[in-house]
């Protein structure tokens, strides 16, 4: 998600989330920009436990063609405007959060057609504003959670009592998807510790369960690649996958910011029917490097050709220092130069995002020959 209040909870990490916070980090930025290069995992060097590099942290970006796999730069419309030439990163996966900034993932893929991988999706955070069927919308207690003490209801919070209706979201996320067949799906998925801002509501266990499993299937059915926030609900997470097999489930499947234990990868990498070869594990630096020592476990943990580097920053700005970030907590881990962390995650993220890529060339093709 997005770089929000630091005390949140966040993907893996425990306490409760307020939804609506956000404070943002803003770092300096160098131009370089080239064509991200395929490296075959084999091909690494690997090295003792020191961390080495010979050339710069900017050069490393735009040498490898280093990508973000999971950002909200559309949260920060200034820096947008302002172009993404000064960025490093070869590509950004945008991901929309909820029907109002879907919008403006759709602008900036049309402004940055060559650099935006534009993804779509309900995150659990907005779930109680989406409702799946008519049912819901007619009675949008059902979408809410109220606290055991039954200290809070829906009923206090009549803002909240107007969710949009499945006939004004769900066609529409439909339609951006068919429209930008290179977009993927995401972010959606579970989270069992938010909490909606100004209550003690949380959005209702049951609806994230069903939306999480609409969007599964929604990928799978066109074939997209998805990104997933899990919080406190990973093992929900793996009986879906399992029961939902390889007919259910979409081509490729990124858990991002990862925090579950290094148990969990292994369970999820082991899914049976080929889907367990389906899931690949994101980590950025803002949330997961907040406790060092287990992102460090979780990155020696996860499979080299699983592992995907993000910036999860909600502007432009923030998306090169946090790639920086998380690879030298890659190369750390891993006992790796730091080139080798860029070679192999650029390789994952064009295995991950692969099809979105040759259909967004394809359409940028297509376009620059006026056909």
């Amino acid at each position: 998600m997005w770089k929000r209040c630091l005390r949140s909870s966040r993907a893996g990490n425990t306490g409760q989330c307020a939804l609506s916070t956000r404070s943002v980090c803003y770092s300096r930025c160098h131009p370089h920009l080239h064509v991200a290069t395929r490296v075959a995992v084999s091909e690494l060097s690997f090295i003792p436990k020191s961390v080495t590099t010979s050339i710069g942290m900017d050069d490393l970006l735009g040498r490898f063609g280093v990508s973000d796999a999971h950002c909200h730069p559309q949260d920060d419309p200034a820096g947008c405007a302002a172009g993404f030439t000064s960025l490093s990163a070869r590509y950004l996966a945008v991901m929309g959060t909820r029907l109002e900034d879907w919008e403006a993932v759709e602008a900036l893929s049309a402004k940055e057609p060559h650099k935006v991988i534009p993804c779509f999706g309900v995150h659990p955070w907005f779930a109680h504003r989406h409702a799946l069927g008519l049912a819901a919308a007619l009675d949008p207690s059902q979408l809410l959670d109220s606290p055991p003490n039954g200290k809070d209801h829906p009923s206090r919070h009549p803002e909240f009592l107007a969710p949009i209706p499945p006939d004004r979201w769900m066609p529409r996320l439909r339609s951006l998807l068919t429209d930008h067949p290179h977009a993927a799906v995401g972010e959606f998925g579970l989270d069992r510790a938010a909490v909606v801002p100004g209550t003690r509501l949380q959005p209702a266990w049951s609806h994230q369960l069903a939306l999480t499993e609409m969007h599964l299937k929604l990928a799978s059915e066109l074939g997209r690649p998805a990104s997933l926030h899990c919080v406190q609900g990973y093992g929900a997470l793996q009986d879906m996958l399992r029961t939902l097999g390889p007919e259910g489930c979409p081509p490729r499947i990124m858990l991002h910011s990862y925090g579950g234990s290094v148990d969990l990868i292994k369970g999820f990498t082991k899914l049976p029917k080929g889907v367990g070869s389906r899931i690949y594990f994101s980590f950025s630096s803002v949330i997961n490097g907040r406790a060092r020592d287990k992102l460090l476990e979780r990155l020696r943990a996860v499979p080299l050709e699983r592992l995907l580097v993000e910036s999860d920053q909600n502007s432009p700005l923030g998306v090169d220092p946090g790639l920086r970030a998380i690879l030298e907590a890659v190369a750390e881990a891993r006992g790796i130069a730091i080139e080798d962390a860029a070679a192999a995650t650029t390789n994952n993220f064009l295995e991950f995002y692969g099809t979105c890529i040759e259909r967004m060339e394809a359409t940028q093709t297509a376009v620059a020959s006026g056909d």
